[in-house]
């Protein structure tokens, strides 16, 4: 059981309250945009660049799937995100982090995050909708996933936020060449002979993208709680021993490559 987690049963947590599908479903008119008809993939940037609103997108790509974006992009939902009017954000924030909150693990029949489990074959990155973003990436991205590492040195979860592109069925690659926790946590593991188990958060409640970006010595799960200003839930990963928010709408789990960056010669 990671560190600050408690005995307390899953039926003593709402595993719904900070889902991100229920913070779109509560924005108004004014802060949410929503896309009724189909849209490509290649579209979206169109039409969230210069956007003030978040968006929703009810059917993008093949898959006819719904997709969220500019969300984080304004501070009045920040604001809304924590509950408070926007002059009071940065007080609420420091309050919250001021306020000890729990951290329990729930079983993984009891975790939204769980309710489909894809694994083997059937975990296939191109099975997603992934757009481009910019028009010099090097491929389609993730763009806001939340990285779990464990910083096996400090005994500590450590949780930030990167992009994802996507390489291949099975392949996806992060930025760590700039000074990072997880990459400090990266090397360390290397330098053991260890393969790091990673697990990244997709669709995560606004408030957890704050948490992701904010460097404390502190387990930051616990953070994550805190800044929730609640007891914060976490199921186990199913390929490892990673504990992560049981109400993200996906968790994609894998490992760090010893090697880096590698490429098969031709």
């Amino acid at each position: 059981m990671p560190e600050g987690a408690t005995g307390l049963t899953s039926a003593k947590v709402d595993t719904e309250k900070f889902r991100l599908r229920a913070f779109v479903a509560a924005l108004g008119p004014d802060e949410l945009e929503i896309v009724e008809q189909a849209v490509e993939l290649a579209d979206l940037t169109a039409h969230l660049d210069g956007n003030a609103k978040a968006i929703l997108f009810r059917a993008v790509g093949p898959e006819k799937a719904e997709i969220a974006g500019n969300l984080t992009a304004s501070r009045s939902r920040l604001a809304l995100a924590f509950g408070v009017a926007e002059a009071d954000l940065l007080q609420e924030v420091l309050r919250r982090l001021d306020t000890a909150q729990e951290t329990i693990e729930i079983d993984s029949a009891d975790a939204p995050v769980h309710e489909i489990i894809r694994t083997g074959d059937d975990a296939d990155f191109t099975a997603l909708p992934v757009p481009f973003q910019h028009g010099r990436d090097g491929g389609p991205y993730l763009s806001s996933t939340l990285d779990f590492t464990f910083n096996a040195d400090a005994g500590l979860t450590n949780v930030g936020c990167r992009r994802m592109m996507i390489r291949g069925r099975r392949e996806a690659g992060v930025d760590l060449n700039a000074p990072s926790d997880c990459k400090a946590i990266y090397e360390a593991a290397v330098r053991r002979g260890e393969t790091l188990p990673i697990s990244f958060a997709l669709g995560s409640h606004p408030i957890d993208h704050v948490a992701a970006t904010m460097r404390l010595p502190v387990d930051e799960t616990t953070l994550l709680a805190n800044l929730r200003g609640e007891t914060l839930p976490l199921v186990k990963c199913v390929t490892n021993d990673l504990r992560v928010p049981a109400d993200a709408e996906m968790v994609i789990e894998g490992y760090l490559d010893a090697r880096g960056h590698v490429e098969i010669g031709r």
